[in-house]
């Protein structure tokens, strides 16, 4: 027997405790903590539709139905895996700065030189 079939009558049961107090919120969440894998949500929205199914619009079933597809959101995201984001290039942004500022810088002493030439009336 796999896991899945030992696991599949307490799962019914716990549905069964959920159509029983079907108005109890702390029933559905009850339920619902017990899910931590897509496989789990999977069953259980599937369980909600089914009751969408016999009666269209029940606030509960919608409600709860919306709540599974939030955490199956979470699961499936939280699942993905992750890339390092790649190194900022500060490096290049860095030596850009640094060769316009000795390129002013260099262009200022230049013209303080001409103006001091000028105004001393050495020849350049």
């Amino acid at each position: 027997m796999s896991q899945v079939d030992r696991g599949a009558p307490k799962e019914e049961e716990a549905w069964a405790a959920v159509l029983a107090a079907w108005g109890d919120e702390a029933a559905h969440r009850a339920y619902l903590s017990r899910l931590s894998d897509l496989e789990g949500l999977a069953r259980a929205g599937a369980r909600y539709r089914a009751v969408l199914a016999e009666r269209p619009g029940d606030p509960v079933a919608t409600r709860f139905r919306d709540e599974i597809v939030k955490r199956a959101t979470v699961v499936g995201l939280s699942s993905l895996p992750r890339t390092a984001p790649p190194p900022p290039r500060e490096g290049l942004r860095r030596k850009l700065v640094i060769a316009a500022s000795i390129s002013l810088g260099s262009a200022a002493v230049w013209a303080a030189w001409r103006l001091y030439q000028a105004v001393t009336g050495n020849p350049p």
